[in-house]
Order: C-alpha cells, then structure tokens, then sequence
C-alpha cells in the first residue's frame, strides 16, 4: 500500500499489518458474492437473492467497520508507546 492511500486512512504500516489477517474472510465472502452473482443456484427469484446478498452484504459490511475500528485502535496504542 502507498504511503498516500495509508494517509487517507490514517493508518500505520504497522496497524495495517495487524489487520490484515481480515482481508482473508472479505476475500472469502466477496468471492462468493461475486460466485452467486454469476451462477443462481436458486434461480431468479427475488426473494432469495435479497437474503443471500443481504446476509453476505451485511457481514461484509460489519467485518469492513470492525476491522477499520481495530485498526485505529491499533493506531492508537502504537502511539501511546
């Protein structure tokens, strides 16, 4: 990562070492978003696919805002030192 990109998120080389160990399960559901977007293994309905992309949504959204919170925290304690 660019020293710019880690300024835009206030982030330390060290604190993005530290949580990096969560990019393997967002990988992991981003994949199977992108999988289920490609083959419909329940078909076209609706429904289903709100469930579906609103579960894998919904976690890939809590495992992005706990890892940035972890991160800061990181951040935080590294200064303190």
């Amino acid at each position: 990562m660019t020293k710019q990109a880690m300024a835009v998120l206030g982030l330390s080389r060290e604190s993005i070492r530290d949580i990096s160990g969560n990019l393997v399960p967002l990988g992991v559901l981003l994949f199977f978003a992108g999988w289920l977007l490609l083959e419909r293994p329940w078909g076209w309905d609706a429904f289903s696919l709100i469930v579906v992309y609103g579960l894998i949504l919904s976690l890939v959204a809590i495992l992005f805002l706990v890892t940035y919170v972890a991160a800061v925290r990181f951040q935080e304690t590294a200064t303190e030192r």
